[in-house]
């Protein structure tokens, strides 16, 4: 069963996928390729952006759940933790490897590096550290009036640099993947650690 946060981050994808259908919705045949454009670059910022508030909300998931309001001793360090916790999520952005990593360790304790893996297509924790941080790069780049860099997933076989919808989809295939793994590997840090069963 999917977290908590999970759940928003699906709500937030279903939302973001307006901008993704826009690029191939028959009735806006008459723009171009490049007018699309747009749409498809806030599908994208918009599934970094649920990808951050995903790991934000993750992070009060995991105070819920370690929470033992009973033993005051425990209480005490713990709140101290979660009010140290909210302090890194306001700090807390641009979500590509190293940041998110390092912000679950700090916030949980969690660290996802061998479950962040996409095996299905192949890729291993290098492969995804480096298509995270690529999808970043990217968002950066036409967020501050930028071209688009040049990887091999966002050139096509004629050479021209932009998201198709294929790019896009196989986007939130990856993202979805990196929340279910999160979600898994942190439900068993909280199991191991704390010798909690963890309803999602």
């Amino acid at each position: 069963m999917p977290s908590p946060a999970a759940y928003i981050y699906r709500r937030g994808v279903q939302c973001a996928r307006t901008l993704r259908d826009a690029t191939v919705d028959v009735r806006l045949r008459p723009m171009s390729r490049e007018d699309v454009q747009p749409f498809a670059h806030a599908y994208l910022a918009s599934l970094v952006a649920v990808w951050e508030a995903y790991l934000n909300e993750l992070a009060r998931n995991f105070y819920q759940e370690t929470a033992n309001p009973l033993r005051i001793d425990y209480h005490a360090m713990h709140e101290v933790a979660r009010m140290a916790s909210e302090r890194a999520m306001e700090r807390f952005n641009t979500p590509n490897w190293e940041n998110a990593r390092n912000f679950l360790i700090a916030t949980t304790g969690y660290d996802p590096i061998s479950d962040w893996t996409l095996p299905r297509r192949g890729m291993g924790v290098q492969d995804v550290r480096e298509r995270l941080n690529q999808i970043l790069r990217v968002r950066h780049s036409f967020a501050h009036g930028f071209a688009i860099p040049s990887y091999s997933w966002t050139t096509s076989t004629s050479g021209r640099v932009r998201l198709t919808v294929e790019v896009l989809r196989e986007t939130e295939a990856f993202f979805n993947n990196l929340v279910r793994r999160t979600d898994s590997g942190l439900q068993r840090h909280i199991q191991t650690t704390y010798g909690r069963a963890v309803a999602w």
